[in-house]
């Protein structure tokens, strides 16, 4: 039986008919949406009409609305539908199944109860999916069906990069490829990137640092390099009145709040470390740690919070609606990050929009951005009492934490604007001949 298709456009392109924009093959990181997503409470069907909640949905929005036709390929162990038109984003959605050979190893790794057995060879494990992933049937009948202008990839770590490059030469299209955040050490086929980055068509580096890597370490000509950022509505993510902030949230104007924002993966995300941090610097202040998103650990950074600061750690769930994070980071004092890697999130972009400086590592693009003193304060990596440290400065300085904001917003205005980004996409996709820029 065919699977449902709950969009009134077709899922095939005839390849006979003109096309009036560049039609864009999307591929995010996840070998497959059982890796990632359904972590989350997404199911597949929300996931292709309405779920947005990530930096992939932002890019492709922009993609869609300023370069061509987006078709995001989401390749699946068991897909339940094969392709939807997504309200938002406006791209179409269209789920593939995963290699048949990939699909037995998944079923294996994951689902047996003495599976537990082997996750010490999860990195070969790791590796060898992300290859295999993408070489299915059903994935090379898309493509020759729907005969994609470009190609379009969120990260190069992966072994799929590989893969699309292999797919995109065949085919004779150009290849671009965005940065996700990972280590150069974590890339899966480490020792093929030193062949494979460098032909990339185009790189959107997240930032100077990653750009200097991609140079000095893989090869990569930096005439086909550009920085880009995640782009912030600048009308929708602004400075607010706090008080009135508070009210909206149901927020007590007269406590000091601090904000983390984003999946709860605390191996990357190390919440655990900040709430111990605020339970340090906060011990005897009236301030309460916001904790917005969701994801495996929460159960377990819940307990840690009524552990290490009982009362004064509020786990508010997945954000969606941008109006009403506008309003978090209007009602924070500052946004907190501790990760252990990142790419350009797009939380501090937001942040900074409304004026909200932020506490961070210094990891992937965000020294780009912050500034100690200036747009808030940078720590290095897995330095837990620099953290605490941090949280205390700003408690201690309220003062130049508000002098800080205009500066934070003047930072949104030149580097993350809608008007900014898209100028900077456009590069890229006119010197691979897609668009004029």
């Amino acid at each position: 039986m065919p699977l449902p298709v709950t969009s009134a456009q077709p899922v095939e392109q005839d390849p006979a008919i003109r096309r009036d924009r560049p039609c864009i093959a999307f591929f995010d990181y996840p070998d497959v949406f059982e890796d990632f997503y359904s972590h989350y409470g997404v199911s597949q069907q929300s996931f292709a009409t309405s779920w947005a909640d990530t930096a992939n949905h932002a890019w492709v929005r922009l993609i869609q609305r300023e370069i061509g036709d987006v078709r995001w390929f989401e390749f699946s162990i068991a897909p339940k539908l094969a392709g939807a038109k997504h309200k938002s984003v406006g791209c179409d959605v269209r789920f593939l199944k995963s290699a048949r050979l990939h699909q037995v190893l998944w079923r294996l790794f994951y689902l047996p109860k003495a599976a537990w057995k082997w996750r010490r060879f999860y990195g070969s494990y790791a590796t060898v999916a992300s290859y295999l992933a993408p070489c299915s049937l059903a994935f090379v009948t898309a493509l020759r069906k729907e005969r994609p202008d470009v190609l379009c990839a969120q990260s190069y770590s992966s072994g799929k990069f590989d893969v699309l490059l292999f797919l995109a030469r065949a085919r004779r299209v150009p290849l671009l490829v965005f940065h996700s955040g990972e280590e150069p050490g974590t890339y899966s086929g480490h020792w093929v990137k030193r062949w494979t980055i460098r032909r990339a068509d185009w790189i959107f580096a997240s930032g100077e640092r990653e750009r200097q890597s991609l140079m000095n370490r893989y090869g990569a000509p930096a005439s086909r390099i550009n920085i880009i950022r995640p782009a912030v509505d600048l009308a929708v993510f602004r400075p607010l009145q706090r008080a009135a902030a508070c009210a909206v949230l149901g927020l007590d104007a007269n406590r000091v709040y601090f904000l983390f924002c984003g999946r709860l993966e605390d191996a990357v995300k190390r919440v655990s470390a900040i709430i111990r941090a605020f339970a340090t610097a906060a011990a005897s202040k009236s301030a309460t740690l916001l904790v917005a998103g969701d994801g495996a650990d929460r159960a377990k950074l819940e307990r840690l919070a009524n552990e290490s600061a009982p009362g004064r750690v509020q786990f508010l769930g997945w954000i969606s609606d941008p109006e009403m994070k506008a309003q978090l980071y209007n009602a924070a004092e500052c946004l907190v990050l501790a990760s252990t890697r990142e790419g350009a999130p797009a939380v501090v972009s937001e942040a900074l929009a409304c004026g909200t400086p932020v506490v961070a590592t210094d990891v992937g693009a965000i020294s780009d951005l912050i500034v100690s003193g200036e747009t808030g304060w940078l720590l290095p990596p897995a330095d837990d009492g620099a953290l605490a440290s941090a949280l205390a400065d700003v408690l201690a300085q309220p003062e130049h934490v508000a002098a800080m904001r205009p500066t934070c917003r003047q930072m949104a205005e030149s580097h993350v604007s809608v008007e900014v980004v898209t100028a900077a996409l456009k590069r890229g996709f006119a010197a691979v001949g897609i668009v004029d820029e």
